[in-house]
């Protein structure tokens, strides 16, 4: 949390593919070393998404690994990054299996993890699994609960997932409890959000109303002890080569030259967007190019948070 957010300002961060590409699958060609590229450039955060499945309706196969795999190899790559999950569809998971693998990154990682969860929003899923899809918003805050329990000793549980007692799950997270972001809204209410929740990963709206959800989710988030719980949002770019080129809508995102990308930012940055991280399906130059044109012109003005002392109590 100290090294991907920084309160008072905006992070930014990077999900993968780190490449542009047409159709459903990427290329996934050296993504290792853009990987390193980006923690190099100062980056605050990888992050990975969660698709079992390929629906042709979307035509989005993230980055194809299984997450909890692929962060186990990136954190063997890297050092400092932080590296977040976005999100893990936690109705297609037992919560038992989602915590085990979580907590063996974030022991793995020096405690580098944040667990990003989802309901799921491809209803084509489901079947596969034998889920009941309209259930799934249900389902997700069983697994939530279950995630809270098990960072614990010795939990004891009943719930329709299953029951546990005497027993226990190891490893557990690096600091005994690991930070859960809530992808999208998934069929909750915010103020449950709020409640059980560390943060929350946001789609690219229209500024003003983007201004309205985080001035909620402030309101709904201040505490007396002064715990920070983030608002992040995710959106596609295409930098072009021209440094001047104006905003031009794109699917989930825009085109536009990095001094207008600067601008935008800084106006995320103001309405209290605490990190903004960077898709690159729809990039039409290659990722490394652009990650070296961020690093010497964007991110010294959105630098990352302070680095903790990691130690690893694990091999």
């Amino acid at each position: 949390m100290e090294r991907a957010f920084r309160p008072g300002g905006m992070t930014l961060g990077v999900t993968t593919p780190l490449e542009g590409f047409a159709g459903a699958l990427p290329h996934m060609s050296r993504h290792a070393e853009l990987v390193e590229q980006a923690e190099k450039a100062g980056f605050a955060t990888v992050w990975v998404r969660d698709v079992p499945l390929v629906d042709p309706k979307y035509g989005d196969a993230g980055q194809m690994f299984d997450a909890f795999t692929y962060l186990g190899y990136l954190a063997a790559r890297t050092t400092t990054i932080t590296l977040g999950t976005a999100g893990i569809v936690l109705p297609l998971r037992h919560p038992i299996d989602v915590a085990k693998a979580a907590a063996s990154v974030d022991q793995l990682s020096g405690g580098r993890l944040l667990l990003g969860v989802a309901t799921g929003d491809r209803a084509i899923e489901f079947p596969a699994y034998g889920v009941d899809y309209a259930s799934r918003g249900e389902l997700f805050r069983e697994s939530v609960s279950w995630l809270r329990e098990l960072a614990g000793d010795h939990p004891r549980i009943s719930s329709t997932l299953g029951r546990m007692d005497g027993t226990d799950l190891v490893p557990k997270p690096f600091a005994r409890r690991m930070p859960l972001f809530m992808t999208g809204r998934g069929q909750q209410d915010i103020e449950w959000i709020a409640t059980n929740t560390n943060g929350w990963l946001f789609y690219t709206v229209p500024i003003e109303q983007q201004a309205l959800n985080i001035k909620r989710w402030r309101r709904l988030t201040g505490r007396a002890d002064g715990i920070f719980k983030p608002f992040l949002q995710a959106t596609y770019f295409d930098i072009t080569d021209d440094s001047t080129a104006k905003p031009q809508p794109i699917q989930l995102g825009m085109r536009l030259g990095r001094e207008p990308l600067l601008e935008l930012l800084q106006r995320w940055e103001q309405i209290g967007v605490d990190q903004l991280f960077i898709n690159f399906k729809q990039s039409t130059r290659p990722v490394t190019e652009v990650l070296h044109e961020i690093e010497e012109h964007i991110l010294p003005h959105f630098p990352a948070g302070q680095t903790a002392a990691l130690t690893r109590p694990m091999p």
